[in-house]
């Protein structure tokens, strides 16, 4: 091909690429300078740190004045629910809606709105205002918890009072103030999925992920290392718990595993349970471990840190959960007589709570001094002295109700769907 040809085709295709661009600008493409967008309505609201708006916030981007449809549109909250940004495209009117949990400042909140180009630039921002009011005393709504179907595995808390949430699959959060907010570890990110967050008495964290390890700190959250990457860390474990003693028990379907150096290695038993679920661990004053077999109703016990485990013969209970305060004294939740406790060992029980036929888990006595436990599908229960049990949440689901109490003995709760509420007395 001589040179003359070549000169020819480089101006044909240079002249056919140049109208091919010219004929597909795209909404988003547009000169910056002529896409606004503007507030339609929803800001000015005023309601209590936590709650969903009544009224979604509605803005609208134009071109030139006319509106655009397509374009991406920003959502960003301030304080607490600034690390979550909610990108939605422009109708043909040129509207985005969105709805607007509120944080937990009190006082003046914003959400800024964002017209973004698809180079993923902001070209044109408008500031919604919202006021937010103290949350009084009962039942309240969490700030900046995640509100969709997101299942939380657990609570902790620090001497501090510092509280974490674990996001199974998505985050780990932390709250300062009793449970009224919550803030992503930012520290952690969300690379790596946790499975399960547990603190020791000696204020440690342990975060088990669901592929790549488990997370060690020490200074409240605000660093982490690595301290093992166990054949069990897949996203399959059932429970995880810190013993007073600072034992680390995981359980899955199968198995248990023990540990008793901070997760660095860990001991699991030669013999199968022969179990299709296992649950409920804990740790008596003498340094004996427990554990249910929810598939034969049976608690199990291991005097050697987990290297071997005993069924504890039950004639009459079917043992559905298990739990040892700090005085030593033992609880089992069954579903032939409700929940037992005994104050030798497990030599002999006496009936505390008479509500058979149910699935009872997680069992504790909190800082108040009261006892605590969830019934699957109803919900969570208060025992406090002589009172018969009080029903806190009434969450209908057929998954566990995690709880923790907070410093100020606020009781924080989650059911399945993500949200956290608490009780403020």
């Amino acid at each position: 091909m001589n040179r003359n040809h070549i000169a020819a085709l480089l101006l044909i295709s240079i002249l056919y690429f140049s109208c091919s661009k010219g004929k597909q600008p795209g909404p988003q493409n547009g000169n910056a300078a002529s896409i606004k967008i503007t507030l339609v309505s929803g800001s000015g609201q005023t309601d209590t740190i936590g709650r969903f708006l009544p009224s979604l916030i509605v803005a609208k981007v134009t071109q030139n004045g006319s509106p655009v449809a397509g374009y991406k549109v920003k959502f960003q909250g301030s304080g607490c629910n600034s690390d979550r940004i909610d990108s939605i495209l422009t109708k043909t009117d040129g509207t985005a809606t969105d709805g607007w949990w509120l944080a937990g400042d009190i006082g003046l909140q914003t959400m800024k709105v964002y017209a973004v180009n698809s180079q993923n630039v902001k070209v044109d921002s408008a500031t919604a205002t919202g006021t937010a009011l103290a949350g009084g005393l009962g039942l309240q709504t969490s700030a900046c918890s995640i509100q969709s179907a997101y299942v939380i595995t657990g609570f902790c808390k620090l001497s501090s009072g510092r509280l974490f949430v674990s996001y199974f699959g998505l985050e780990l959060r932390y709250s300062d103030d009793n449970g009224a907010s919550w803030n992503l570890v930012s520290s952690l990110g969300k690379s790596h999925k946790p499975q399960f967050v547990v603190s020791s008495p000696t204020d440690e964290l342990f975060v088990f992920s669901t592929s790549d390890g488990i997370f060690y700190s020490t200074d409240a959250g605000a660093s982490w290392t690595v301290v093992s990457t166990p054949a069990f860390s897949n996203g399959s474990l059932l429970s995880v718990v810190c013993t007073p003693s600072g034992k680390l028990i995981a359980t899955d379907a199968t198995t248990v595993h023990v540990s008793v150096d901070k997760g660095k290695t860990w001991t699991t038993p030669a013999a199968s349970f022969g179990e299709s679920k296992i649950n409920s661990p804990a740790e008596d004053k003498n340094g004996n471990l427990y554990v249910v077999g929810e598939g034969t109703q049976t608690i199990y016990e291991s005097a050697d840190n987990g290297a071997s485990w005993t069924a504890i013969p039950h004639p009459t209970e079917m043992d559905v959960a298990f739990y040892v305060d700090n005085s030593n004294t033992f609880y089992k939740g069954t579903i032939t007589g409700g929940i037992y406790i005994s104050k030798d060992n497990g030599a002999t029980y006496t009936q505390l709570v008479n509500d058979p036929n149910e699935l009872f888990s997680d069992m504790s006595i909190q800082a108040d001094g009261n006892f605590y436990y969830d019934v699957l599908g109803k919900g969570l229960y208060e025992l406090k002295g002589a009172n018969p049990p009080r029903l806190l949440d009434d969450n209908g689901f057929s998954v566990p109700t995690t709880y923790i109490l907070a410093k100020n003995n606020n009781i924080v709760f989650c059911s399945f769907t993500g949200y956290i509420n608490y009780y403020h007395l």
